[in-house]
């Protein structure tokens, strides 16, 4: 290559002047600032196109440095040079360069150092700990984090390998000899010279020839995180050891003759309920809402060989899609992440030795039903997370308020799994069928609330054949709600039909508490005495006066008071 093709790419102008100052040499970017480009100049003179610069080799000012000339219309800054050959001056060397080029690169200078500064705060502001090496493992940058997890400044750790900061015990494993090694990422818990512990990710930066230059190292201090891990799976455990208490004081939580049961329907289901109790067969209660499905099944278990073992009652629809697999099989060690590191018995698990009941089986999705099937048949469980099998010893009890074969119909219940549960059908019919278990039933629940509240009240013949002619569609739940509010709400110790709520005495369009019934068959005395007791207490709702009362009975004044007095203990 010659001198001149290589003098022709300079970005910058040069001209060469013999020692007469003749142009010998000028390249296309100084003939482009001069004008020149399609002009001749062999035979120019520099101070033809160069009139403000005095030459003269014989000058000391002929070099110069910087100097800024108007020339051509453009501003061009100016920089000579004396050519000597041996002691004698030959010649000048002059660049130029354009001053609005340097401008701009003096604005793009500009931007990139306010981009410097900026990205200098983000990094030394930064959360976390920003370490970075070369591709040797020697510390070339660190933010200000530094000073906090190791307690020296930047300048004690740049320049220094990462072997020699670990002998220096700032931390402890290095994850970089680890990346040059393995050319990946790595990412590992770190404990640091103060104790904390630090979640680090180190990641090599690759050239374009695959050679690993920088190692980016981000550190988080997860002390904190780690406390509260620890504290949680201590809770955890505690949580284990509650739920299993409690599985095994359940059995103490209702009497065993809680059921109240006069209807000839209801002695039947208990008799089934005691007859099936001495197997372990599967067991279907089906019924509406608040008929007590829940009951019937605590009183098998108790009534079985199971009953000193635990009663693990689960309400399919009132656990999570997402979790009501693991609630009811468990899970292994390390299933998902925020997993119990040494994993969760199931609550199927749980009940070992005793008794499941599952309640609002229809709810259970479909993928649970088909492990449920298994559960039944094979006795066996596999918990969330693990390849292997446990073994279960219990007696599952289901219970739905719906209809399931209306359920298999939609595609919505596994008919398998129906036939599996259904070897036993004990169907609880609803409270407007057995209403002669309603006064037994409200006298329980005076009882209970008496205790309770420590009250002496009673209901009157009036508000107990209300109460009967109700359809009750919440069934004994209903029931139980309803005597409850009436012991707190009412003021009397006999509770009245005006304490009753309006849609307990509206029935079927016409006011129950308007009629004089008898509600059953019963000798004629007893019926006498219902009626009288009715209308003294209508009458003596609305008149508060004896007198009034026996006019508008059509009897005599002190055989108002004495009846008061024998029926509904007023004077």
């Amino acid at each position: 290559m010659r001198l001149e093709d290589g003098l022709e790419n300079v970005c910058g102008g040069i001209l060469m002047v013999d020692a007469s100052g003749a142009i010998t040499y000028i390249n296309s970017t100084a003939r482009g600032y001069l004008n020149l480009k399609n002009k001749p100049w062999a035979d120019l003179m520099v101070s033809d196109i160069l009139p403000r610069f005095n030459f003269d080799l014989k000058s000391i000012d002929q070099d110069q440095k910087n100097r800024i000339m108007e020339v051509a219309g453009k501003t061009l800054i100016l920089c000579s040079r004396t050519v000597f050959r041996g002691t004698d001056p030959v010649g000048l060397v002059i660049t130029l360069k354009d001053i609005r080029e340097l401008e701009g690169i003096s604005e793009e200078l500009g931007s990139v150092k306010s981009l410097y500064q900026e990205l200098k705060v983000i990094f030394d502001n930064s959360y976390d700990e920003i370490f970075v090496t070369d591709g040797n493992g020697v510390a070339v940058r660190v933010n200000k984090v530094c000073e906090k997890y190791y307690g020296v400044t930047e300048d004690e750790i740049i320049g220094k390998h990462v072997s020699e900061l670990e002998k220096l015990n700032y931390y402890s494993p290095s994850l970089v000899p680890r990346v040059l090694k393995d050319k990946r990422r790595i990412t590992a818990v770190q404990t640091v010279k103060n104790g904390q512990t630090l979640i680090v990710t180190a990641n090599p930066v690759f050239d374009d020839a695959g050679r690993i230059t920088r190692i980016v190292c981000n550190s988080r201090d997860i002390t904190e995180l780690t406390n509260l891990q620890q504290r949680l799976e201590d809770t955890q455990k505690l949580v284990q050891t509650y739920r299993e208490e409690l599985a095994q004081l359940r059995n103490a939580n209702l009497p065993r003759n809680a059921i109240v049961a006069e209807s000839q329907s209801m002695k039947q289901i208990l008799e089934t309920a005691e007859r099936v109790a001495q197997v372990d067969s599967t067991v279907l209660v089906e019924g509406e809402s608040g008929v007590g499905k829940g009951l019937v099944a605590l009183r098998i278990h108790r009534a079985s060989r199971r009953a000193k073992g635990p009663y693990i009652v689960i309400n399919c629809g009132a656990i999570p899609e997402n979790l009501i697999e693991s609630e009811l099989f468990g899970y292994s060690a390390g299933a998902f992440t925020g997993a119990n590191k040494e994993g969760k018995k199931g609550l199927i698990e749980m009940a070992h030795g005793g008794t499941v009941f599952l309640d609002e089986i229809s709810e259970l999705p479909l993928p649970l039903q088909v492990k449920i099937l298994h559960v039944i048949q094979d006795k066996k469980i596999m918990p969330v997370g693990s390849s292997d099998y446990k073994e279960v010893d219990i007696r599952i009890i289901a219970a739905t308020n719906k209809d399931l074969y209306k359920l298999i119909d939609e595609n919505l219940f596994r008919e398998d799994l129906y036939y599996r549960l259904n070897v036993v059908p004990v169907v609880i019919p609803p409270l407007r069928h057995r209403r002669e278990d309603i006064p037994h039933l409200i006298n329980h629940f005076v009882r209970k609330f008496n205790e309770q509240l420590g009250t002496r009240k009673s209901i009157s013949k009036e508000v107990m054949n209300t109460l009967i002619t109700y359809d009750w569609p919440g069934n004994v739940r209903e029931l139980e709600n309803l005597v409850e509010r009436l012991m707190i709400t009412s003021a009397a110790n006999i509770i009245a039909a005006i304490d009753l709520p309006e849609r307990i005495t509206q029935v079927g369009g016409s006011s129950v508490k308007n009629k004089v019934m008898v509600v059953d068959l019963c000798p004629m005395k007893d019926a006498i005495e219902q009626i009288e007791t009715q209308l003294l207490e209508k009458a003596h709702s609305k008149y508060k006066n004896t007198y009034r009362m026996a006019e508008v009975l059509g009897i005599n004044q002190s055989t108002v008071v004495r009846k008061m007095k024998k029926y509904l203990g007023k004077e």
